[in-house]
């Protein structure tokens, strides 16, 4: 799933400014087409949704520090519902380069040589004038759980605290985790 850019609205709403100050004598010989957006995937909220979230406060180096220790403790840590599946992996410049960093969390396979398999999410910290900006993209983790991952980095990148509210493993159980394995352990013993 591709990021969304507010900068891509940005000549829309331009256009549409411009279209409604074409005159009063009638139509406007530049109007747009009437086009059905569905309330919850509009990008008039999407550009409302990132104007209220927290901005990220220090420099990029600061930021990719909060986030990490954030992932690594809540995430990946000694229950964390992201452990058992997947692999964190972070490359970072120094403070001297810009500091930018990219965080990916990859599919674990244990079939392969590199259990990173196929990057499931990734985080860009981009130093900007002034601080840091993120650009997170959602491959492959399930949606309920990239949202609140994605809640939670952008609290950290604001310099909160915390692994947010409530359990994070919820609908990760033992059980769910081991379903796949039983049924190929049946498959092979009736070989």
């Amino acid at each position: 799933m591709r990021a969304f850019s507010p900068l891509r609205v940005l000549p829309l709403i331009a256009f549409a400014t411009l279209a409604g100050c074409a005159g009063a004598d009638g139509p406007s010989p530049l109007t747009l087409p009437a086009v059905d957006v569905a309330p919850e995937s509009s990008p008039l909220q999407s550009v409302a949704a990132l104007a209220v979230a927290p901005q990220p406060v220090g420099s990029p180096t600061e930021v990719y520090t909060r986030v990490a220790r954030g992932i690594l403790t809540c995430w990946f840590g000694a229950n964390g519902p992201l452990k058992p599946a997947y692999i964190y992996h972070a490359e970072a410049d120094p403070p001297s380069k810009g500091g930018g960093s990219v965080i990916a969390i990859h599919s674990r396979d244990k079939q392969v040589a590199d259990p990173r398999s196929i990057r499931a999410w990734r985080l860009a910290i981009v130093p900007v004038s002034g601080g840091a900006k993120l650009e997170i993209e959602n491959r492959k983790l399930p949606e309920e759980f990239a949202k609140r991952l994605e809640g939670d980095v952008r609290r950290w990148a604001a310099a909160d605290e915390g692994c947010g509210e409530g359990p994070v493993t919820a609908g990760w159980g033992s059980e769910a985790d081991l379903a796949p394995a039983k049924k190929s352990q049946v498959q092979n013993v009736g070989r």
